[in-house]
Protein backbone atom coordinates (compact mmCIF):
# COMPACT_ATOMS: atom_id res chain seq x y z
CA UNK A 1 0.00 0.00 0.00
CA UNK A 2 1.81 3.59 -0.68
CA UNK A 3 1.81 5.89 2.23
CA UNK A 4 -0.68 8.92 1.47
CA UNK A 5 0.38 12.37 0.74
CA UNK A 6 -0.11 13.50 4.42
CA UNK A 7 1.50 10.43 5.86
CA UNK A 8 4.39 11.22 4.31
CA UNK A 9 4.27 15.32 5.30
CA UNK A 10 4.32 14.17 8.49
CA UNK A 11 7.43 12.12 8.65
CA UNK A 12 9.43 14.75 6.29
CA UNK A 13 8.63 17.21 9.35
CA UNK A 14 9.52 14.32 12.08
CA UNK A 15 12.30 13.81 10.34
CA UNK A 16 13.02 17.54 10.04
CA UNK A 17 12.18 18.51 13.51
CA UNK A 18 14.38 15.26 14.89
CA UNK A 19 17.57 15.67 13.09
CA UNK A 20 18.97 18.66 15.17
CA UNK A 21 18.03 17.05 18.46
CA UNK A 22 19.81 13.50 17.14
CA UNK A 23 22.60 15.01 15.34
CA UNK A 24 26.13 14.52 16.99
CA UNK A 25 26.96 17.84 19.48
CA UNK A 26 29.11 20.33 18.00
CA UNK A 27 32.32 21.40 20.48
CA UNK A 28 34.45 24.66 19.85
CA UNK A 29 37.02 24.49 22.25
CA UNK A 30 40.14 26.82 21.84
CA UNK A 31 43.49 25.87 21.11
CA UNK A 32 44.64 26.54 24.91
CA UNK A 33 42.29 23.64 26.23
CA UNK A 34 41.53 21.50 22.91
CA UNK A 35 43.30 18.61 24.12
CA UNK A 36 41.76 18.48 27.63
CA UNK A 37 38.20 18.83 25.70
CA UNK A 38 39.34 15.75 23.75
CA UNK A 39 39.91 13.79 26.47
CA UNK A 40 36.72 14.81 28.00
CA UNK A 41 34.58 13.80 24.52
CA UNK A 42 36.13 10.66 24.52
CA UNK A 43 35.44 9.76 28.18
CA UNK A 44 31.78 11.22 27.14
CA UNK A 45 31.19 8.73 24.29
CA UNK A 46 32.60 6.01 26.54
CA UNK A 47 30.12 6.67 29.07
CA UNK A 48 27.24 7.56 27.04
CA UNK A 49 27.22 6.02 23.35
CA UNK A 50 27.07 9.63 21.85
CA UNK A 51 30.59 10.55 20.81
CA UNK A 52 30.98 15.06 20.07
CA UNK A 53 32.58 16.50 17.71
CA UNK A 54 35.59 18.65 19.08
CA UNK A 55 36.84 21.69 16.98
CA UNK A 56 39.80 23.52 17.44
CA UNK A 57 38.85 27.15 16.79
CA UNK A 58 40.17 30.62 17.85
CA UNK A 59 37.92 31.80 20.31
CA UNK A 60 37.69 35.45 21.03
CA UNK A 61 34.83 37.08 18.48
CA UNK A 62 30.99 36.68 18.96
CA UNK A 63 30.93 34.72 15.38
CA UNK A 64 33.67 32.12 16.91
CA UNK A 65 31.14 30.30 18.41
CA UNK A 66 28.86 30.21 15.35
CA UNK A 67 28.08 26.83 14.73
CA UNK A 68 28.60 25.20 18.06
CA UNK A 69 26.59 23.46 20.50
CA UNK A 70 29.25 24.34 23.15
CA UNK A 71 32.16 26.19 23.50
CA UNK A 72 35.29 25.91 26.42
CA UNK A 73 38.01 28.07 26.05
CA UNK A 74 40.33 30.10 28.88
CA UNK A 75 38.06 32.65 30.76
CA UNK A 76 39.46 35.66 29.01
CA UNK A 77 39.35 34.34 25.50
CA UNK A 78 35.27 34.86 26.67
CA UNK A 79 34.60 38.04 27.04
CA UNK A 80 33.50 39.31 24.47
CA UNK A 81 31.43 36.07 23.32
CA UNK A 82 29.88 36.35 26.71
CA UNK A 83 29.22 39.82 26.88
CA UNK A 84 27.39 39.80 23.05
CA UNK A 85 25.02 37.22 24.14
CA UNK A 86 25.80 34.74 22.24
CA UNK A 87 25.97 32.21 24.91
CA UNK A 88 23.02 30.98 27.62
CA UNK A 89 23.72 32.71 31.10
CA UNK A 90 21.78 29.19 32.69
CA UNK A 91 24.71 27.35 30.84
CA UNK A 92 28.07 28.39 32.18
CA UNK A 93 30.35 26.27 34.34
CA UNK A 94 34.25 26.54 35.13
CA UNK A 95 35.79 23.37 34.19
CA UNK A 96 38.96 23.45 35.89
CA UNK A 97 42.42 25.58 36.77
CA UNK A 98 45.23 24.56 34.40
CA UNK A 99 48.28 25.40 35.80
CA UNK A 100 51.29 26.77 33.56
CA UNK A 101 54.53 25.17 33.43
CA UNK A 102 57.90 25.23 31.94
CA UNK A 103 58.15 22.43 29.41
CA UNK A 104 61.54 20.59 27.80
CA UNK A 105 61.64 17.70 25.58
CA UNK A 106 60.02 14.37 25.24
CA UNK A 107 62.65 11.95 27.39
CA UNK A 108 64.77 14.78 28.83
CA UNK A 109 65.01 16.34 32.49
CA UNK A 110 62.25 19.11 33.17
CA UNK A 111 64.04 22.34 32.47
CA UNK A 112 64.36 24.30 35.55
CA UNK A 113 62.97 28.28 35.52
CA UNK A 114 66.70 29.63 36.23
CA UNK A 115 67.72 27.70 33.22
CA UNK A 116 64.64 29.31 30.72
CA UNK A 117 67.28 32.78 30.74
CA UNK A 118 69.46 30.20 29.26
CA UNK A 119 67.45 28.12 26.99
CA UNK A 120 65.31 29.24 23.44
CA UNK A 121 62.07 29.35 24.50
CA UNK A 122 59.52 28.43 21.80
CA UNK A 123 56.70 30.48 21.92
CA UNK A 124 53.54 28.48 21.62
CA UNK A 125 50.60 30.31 22.90
CA UNK A 126 50.06 34.32 22.72
CA UNK A 127 47.48 36.61 22.95
CA UNK A 128 44.77 37.38 25.70
CA UNK A 129 45.71 33.69 27.25
CA UNK A 130 49.18 34.06 27.79
CA UNK A 131 49.84 37.93 28.31
CA UNK A 132 49.47 37.65 32.26
CA UNK A 133 51.56 34.71 32.31
CA UNK A 134 54.51 36.62 30.94
CA UNK A 135 54.16 39.86 32.49
CA UNK A 136 54.37 37.90 35.98
CA UNK A 137 57.84 35.98 34.50
CA UNK A 138 59.12 39.31 33.39
CA UNK A 139 58.73 40.24 36.81
CA UNK A 140 60.45 37.91 38.27
CA UNK A 141 63.16 38.39 36.28
CA UNK A 142 62.66 35.99 32.96
CA UNK A 143 64.27 37.42 29.92
CA UNK A 144 64.61 35.08 27.05
CA UNK A 145 64.64 34.68 23.28
CA UNK A 146 61.34 33.88 21.82
CA UNK A 147 60.76 32.13 18.87
CA UNK A 148 57.22 31.73 17.28
CA UNK A 149 56.26 28.06 15.85
CA UNK A 150 53.27 25.89 16.29
CA UNK A 151 52.51 23.13 18.41
CA UNK A 152 53.76 20.57 15.30
CA UNK A 153 57.97 20.41 15.53
CA UNK A 154 59.42 22.45 13.20
CA UNK A 155 56.36 24.18 11.83
CA UNK A 156 55.47 28.28 12.04
CA UNK A 157 52.52 27.98 10.93
CA UNK A 158 49.67 29.63 12.72
CA UNK A 159 52.79 30.16 15.44
CA UNK A 160 49.87 31.41 18.26
CA UNK A 161 47.27 29.02 17.05
CA UNK A 162 48.13 25.08 18.06
CA UNK A 163 46.58 22.32 16.74
CA UNK A 164 48.49 20.17 19.38
CA UNK A 165 50.04 19.73 22.47
CA UNK A 166 54.07 20.95 21.74
CA UNK A 167 56.94 19.34 20.27
CA UNK A 168 60.03 20.32 21.40
CA UNK A 169 63.82 19.84 20.27
CA UNK A 170 66.53 18.82 22.02
CA UNK A 171 67.86 23.06 23.67
CA UNK A 172 64.15 24.10 23.12
CA UNK A 173 61.79 24.79 26.05
CA UNK A 174 58.39 26.65 26.48
CA UNK A 175 56.26 28.24 28.55
CA UNK A 176 52.57 26.52 28.32
CA UNK A 177 49.49 25.70 30.15
CA UNK A 178 49.78 21.75 31.08
CA UNK A 179 46.93 21.40 28.79
CA UNK A 180 49.64 22.05 25.55
CA UNK A 181 52.61 19.99 27.60
CA UNK A 182 51.92 16.52 25.72
CA UNK A 183 55.15 14.48 26.65
CA UNK A 184 56.77 16.95 27.05
CA UNK A 185 58.81 16.91 30.77
CA UNK A 186 57.44 19.88 32.83
CA UNK A 187 58.42 21.93 35.96
CA UNK A 188 55.43 24.09 37.42
CA UNK A 189 55.56 27.94 37.34
CA UNK A 190 54.76 30.37 40.06
CA UNK A 191 52.14 32.18 37.95
CA UNK A 192 48.45 32.18 38.30
CA UNK A 193 46.49 29.00 36.43
CA UNK A 194 44.70 29.05 33.19
CA UNK A 195 40.93 29.13 34.42
CA UNK A 196 39.01 26.92 31.47
CA UNK A 197 35.05 27.63 31.27
CA UNK A 198 32.39 25.78 29.22
CA UNK A 199 29.02 27.46 27.98
CA UNK A 200 26.25 26.57 25.71
CA UNK A 201 25.86 28.11 22.60
CA UNK A 202 22.32 30.10 22.29
CA UNK A 203 21.44 29.87 19.34
CA UNK A 204 21.87 25.93 19.71
CA UNK A 205 19.01 23.24 18.87
CA UNK A 206 20.42 20.60 21.22
CA UNK A 207 20.06 22.65 24.84
CA UNK A 208 19.00 19.50 26.89
CA UNK A 209 22.33 17.54 24.99
CA UNK A 210 24.79 21.16 25.69
CA UNK A 211 23.40 20.89 29.39
CA UNK A 212 24.34 17.57 29.58
CA UNK A 213 27.71 17.80 28.04
CA UNK A 214 28.27 20.34 30.98
CA UNK A 215 26.88 18.33 33.50
CA UNK A 216 29.71 15.73 32.61
CA UNK A 217 32.50 17.79 32.52
CA UNK A 218 31.65 19.09 36.48
CA UNK A 219 31.20 15.15 37.16
CA UNK A 220 34.01 13.09 38.92
CA UNK A 221 34.17 10.80 36.38
CA UNK A 222 34.40 13.81 33.34
CA UNK A 223 36.24 16.48 35.46
CA UNK A 224 39.16 13.82 36.03
CA UNK A 225 39.30 13.47 31.67
CA UNK A 226 39.71 17.03 31.61
CA UNK A 227 42.23 17.72 33.90
CA UNK A 228 43.85 15.03 32.31
CA UNK A 229 44.53 16.74 28.83
CA UNK A 230 44.96 13.39 27.50
CA UNK A 231 48.67 12.78 29.40
CA UNK A 232 49.35 9.58 30.93
CA UNK A 233 51.05 11.12 34.23
CA UNK A 234 47.70 12.47 34.78
CA UNK A 235 45.43 9.84 34.53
Amino acid sequence: MRPSTRALAALLLLATTASPASAPLRIKASPAVVPCVSAAAQEYARATGRAPIVETAAIGSPESVAGADVVVAANRELNRVIESGMTRPDQEVDVAEIPWVAAGPAGTSAPSVASLGRTQLVDVLGGVVAQETWRRLAQQGLQAARSERGGRGGERAGAREPREPVRLQPGEAAVVPLSLAGAAAVTPLDVPPLLARALGVRASQRPEASRAFLDFLTSEKGNAAFRSCGRADAR
